[in-house]
């Protein structure tokens, strides 16, 4: 477009050419020139998206530049820049507000603008970057080179990872500022380096803490990010709850710290992460005659005996207020900077922000895990067999998975026990909702099918899953007990895609019962109908069922684990089967050992005459 046309768009529209805004652009400093932290910033952001493109833009009233860029081809990817008459990001600076756009060759705010045909831009969404006035510079954007509806769980990040842009802008802001209050002399060039290095710190932090989905990890992320910048002795971290009390997050590489102590744990008392959490506001104390000026004894001491002789307390900002406190402690008196603080009480932004979404994550993660166990069955009460079973969560606290075991008791109608264990695709809410419904279909299936045989149930299941549009995959094994001639009892089972059942004979030998089909969840692809296998079991014998989070282990052969499984089935008295069960988790997890993959243990033993 040619000149006075791009003059005209800016005439019409007084946010661009506004002084303050066009002098916080030269503010930053940056240009067309590549800069490698927002060249970070815009592929960090790609990636989390899901986008092909990404740019951090910066719009004056006659340019758009890019110093961030990831995905964008030439001659945009060398030049950074493109007149103002072909930027969407102009949008965010005339209206303050994000854009966002799912068919930009549609789209009112897009069709008529030339960057869509030559860019290729199907889809565009955008979140300003704005200085600490709140003037929008620019905007952190995506593009999709198709028509694309934005989630909003996309959109949130997008809208996290501008606020980051935007700290990073007014951090070159200050940076600019301090740098020209000394004059360009060597304070000043250390002070460049160093709101550099704080900078790439606290981009740094934005990253590591956005994966932090446990309250455990925070203080830890937060120790390790400013062990080479700030140099504290020490790192605190102090939830509030809504009590009123204050809740410290223990580390334990890390002696117990001045939040601690049963008389120091209210938000009405007399400490300064008290009041931090009160006042909503950053408390600093450069100097223990600063820290005694302002509270009792009491409080005092506990610092005494850190050996801090300044402290830093910054509010973590929650959707309902304070929601807890990040301290920092030197050994040495400190006087926190203008660029520290900005440090300081960004970092507690970022803590703030993982520590919301962390609860949120653990509140669903908690639910789920409880109508998961609420599904399991309660095992009933058969003559002649005794049953016992175990699930056991992954050790992974945010793993929620679709394990389960189930007993269905068709003895009144067939004289049939159906015992079921199976374990759908996936360690998330997703899969534990899949398996509800399988296992739901599985009982209806049964009852419908009292007298089996199991083939039959759990090709019905999977049809009906198929049928249903619900798609679960994963793996399945039914075995059916009936009672047979004395007091022995048949088991007819059926397999799909499911560890092997393991039947431990009365003298303590064990048989691997083979027999198995394709994986359950694609019935398109079996080129033989499942089919039904049978064993006897006699008095004295047990089966045992199983998933695979008892037996697979990283770098270890799978049959390895069964048969480390059959020594240990071996070696066990099965006549109670619940202490026979218990043992065979410890001995095969360990006692308190992680294990990142749920586990269900399933067994019925047939009592010998002289153990009734």
């Amino acid at each position: 477009m040619a000149e006075d046309e791009d003059t005209a768009l800016t005439a019409g529209h007084p946010a661009l050419t506004e002084p303050g805004r066009l002098a916080a652009l030269a503010e930053t400093g940056l240009g067309t020139e590549p800069d490698d932290a927002l060249d970070a910033l815009a592929d960090h952001t790609r990636r989390r998206v899901g986008a092909p493109v990404a740019l951090v833009s910066l719009v004056s009233d006659r340019h758009q530049v890019f110093p961030g860029l990831a995905g964008l081809g030439r001659p945009w990817a060398q030049t950074r820049c493109t007149p103002i008459s072909a930027s969407l990001c102009r949008q965010q600076v005339v209206t303050g507000a994000p854009s966002i756009i799912e068919d930009a060759a549609a789209d009112p705010r897009s069709r008529d603008n030339p960057s869509v045909a030559d860019i290729g831009i199907g889809a565009y969404a955008g979140f300003p970057l704005t200085d600490a006035e709140g003037r929008v510079l620019g905007s952190l954007c995506v593009i999709d080179h198709q028509p694309r509806r934005w989630r909003e769980d996309e959109l949130t990040v997008l809208a996290d990872l501008a606020h980051t842009g935007s700290l990073e802008l007014r951090l070159r802001i200050a940076t600019r500022d301090a740098e020209r209050e000394r004059s360009r002399t060597d304070t000043a060039e250390a002070m460049l380096r160093e709101a550099f290095t704080r900078s790439q710190l606290l981009l740094t932090a934005s990253q590591a803490l956005a994966h932090a989905d446990d309250i455990s990890q925070l203080r830890g992320i937060v120790t390790e990010l400013v062990s080479g910048d700030l140099k504290p002795a020490y790192v605190g971290l102090t939830l509030t709850e809504g009590t009123g009390g204050l809740h410290r997050i223990d580390d334990p590489r890390q002696a117990l710290g001045p939040e601690s102590g049963d008389a120091l744990s209210r938000l009405e008392d007399p400490t300064p992460i008290a009041l931090t959490a009160r006042e909503e506001s950053l408390q600093l104390y450069a100097t223990p005659a600063a820290i005694a000026a302002s509270f009792p004894e009491a409080a005092q001491r506990q610092y005494t005996e850190l050996g801090l002789h300044a402290i830093a307390c910054a509010p973590l900002p929650g959707p309902d207020g304070v929601a807890g406190v990040l301290l920092f402690g030197w050994d040495t008196p400190h006087e926190v900077d203008v660029l520290e603080r900005a440090v300081i009480t960004t970092l507690a932004g970022y803590v703030g922000q993982a520590l919301e979404r962390a609860r949120f994550l653990e509140n669903r993660v908690s639910v789920a895990r409880e109508l998961q166990e609420a599904m399991l069955t309660q095992l009933p009460q058969v003559t002649g067999l005794r049953l016992a079973a175990r699930y056991l969560p992954a050790g992974q606290w945010e793993q929620v998975g679709g394990d389960w075991y189930d007993v269905v008791d068709l003895s009144s109608v067939s004289g049939t026990i159906a015992l079921v264990v199976g374990d759908i695709t996936g360690h998330d809410i997703h899969a534990a909702t899949l398996m509800g419904q399988i296992r739901s279909m599985g009982r209806q299936a049964n009852w419908e099918r009292p007298d089996g045989p199991p083939s039959a149930v759990l090709a019905a299941v999977e049809q009906a899953s198929v049928a249903t549009g619900i798609g679960a995959t994963g793996t399945v094994l039914q075995a059916d007990l009936r009672p047979d001639a004395g007091d022995n009892w048949s088991m007819r089972w059926a397999c799909a895609g499911h560890l092997p059942p393991i039947l431990r004979h009365r003298d303590g030998t064990t048989t691997v019962l083979t027999g198995g089909d394709l994986m359950f969840g694609y019935p398109e692809l079996r080129k033989h109908p499942l089919a039904d296998h049978r064993a006897s079991l006699r008095p004295g014998d047990t089966v045992v069922l199983y998933t695979d989070g008892l037996v697979e282990r990283r770098h270890v052969d799978l049959d390895i684990g069964i048969q480390r499984l059959r020594d240990t089935i071996a070696a066990l008295d099965p006549a109670d089967p619940g202490r026979f069960i218990a043992e065979i988790v410890r001995r095969t997890l360990g006692d308190g050992n992680p294990h990142d993959d749920d586990v269900v243990v399933l067994a019925a033993h047939v009592p010998a005459p002289d153990r009734r």
